[in-house]
């Protein structure tokens, strides 16, 4: 009987010694393939997305924590893509820990390109098959990648009347009525951070108008009373 099970047994030992050769399943949800707004790459086979051709050439570096391990920080997976176009070819590295040091967005031909994920996920004693690894990229147009960096200091906004407006108002002030401050807000199209003075002729309109902008998201909303508080705030008062 022993020798039976001598055999059964060394058969399951191999078995589960070949399991650990097999590749993570890291079942995050990844971009498809067929997604309009971004790529699903395997290393060195190209693709073709709105005339552009994007190609994963490298896993330059791999410090992810492996699954079941505690680490002290969570590490970072590093990629380079090649971005062709028409007239151009641009390489980006690209990193899935994000920040200052590892960012995980950068700009090619026109668009912005942002590494969400590198698979499989690594875990101890598991062997990644190289010719398996694949980068999940969304992809937007560079003209919403730069609204950041294209925001303003601050903006002034009087919202007394147009005729009081016109008849004098602070240096690059915009003009929006306080009772309809809440529809046109919008065609500024500024941050819901962006640092707004409003001002009127005694601070209750511009009050006003302040809380109704803060209803609507905006965080960083100054009562800058009227002009001449403004030029003290501002530190824009002409002295004579």
């Amino acid at each position: 009987m022993l020798l039976r099970i001598l055999p059964i047994a060394f058969a399951f030992l191999f078995i589960t010694a070949c399991s650990k050769e097999q590749l993570v399943d890291d079942t995050t949800p990844e971009v498809s393939q067929k997604d309009p707004s971004g790529l699903l790459l395997t290393i060195e086979q190209p693709q073709k997305w709105a005339g552009l051709q994007v190609e994963f050439m490298q896993l330059t570096a791999d410090s992810r924590c492996p699954k079941g391990v505690q680490c002290s920080w969570a590490g970072n997976a590093q990629a380079v893509f090649l971005v062709t176009g028409n007239d151009s070819a641009q390489t980006l590295t690209l990193n899935t820990h994000g920040g200052e040091k590892y960012p995980k967005s950068g700009l090619a031909n026109g668009y912005q390109f942002t590494l969400n994920k590198i698979s499989p996920y690594p875990a101890t004693n598991i062997k990644i098959d190289p010719t398996q690894i694949k980068a999940a990229l969304s992809i937007t147009k560079a003209a919403v990648a730069k609204q950041e960096s294209n925001r303003v200091e601050h903006v002034i906004i009087d919202v007394r009347s147009k005729p009081e407006f016109e008849q004098g108002h602070y240096p690059k002030a915009k003009n929006l009525d306080y009772k309809t401050i809440e529809e046109t807000i919008g065609t500024l199209n500024l941050a819901k951070d962006t640092k707004i003075y409003v001002y009127c002729r005694s601070g209750r309109r511009s009050g006003i108008a302040k809380a109704l902008l803060e209803e609507k998201g905006y965080t960083n909303v100054i009562n800058g009373i009227n002009q001449d508080k403004m030029h003290d705030t501002l530190g824009t008062r002409v002295k004579m």
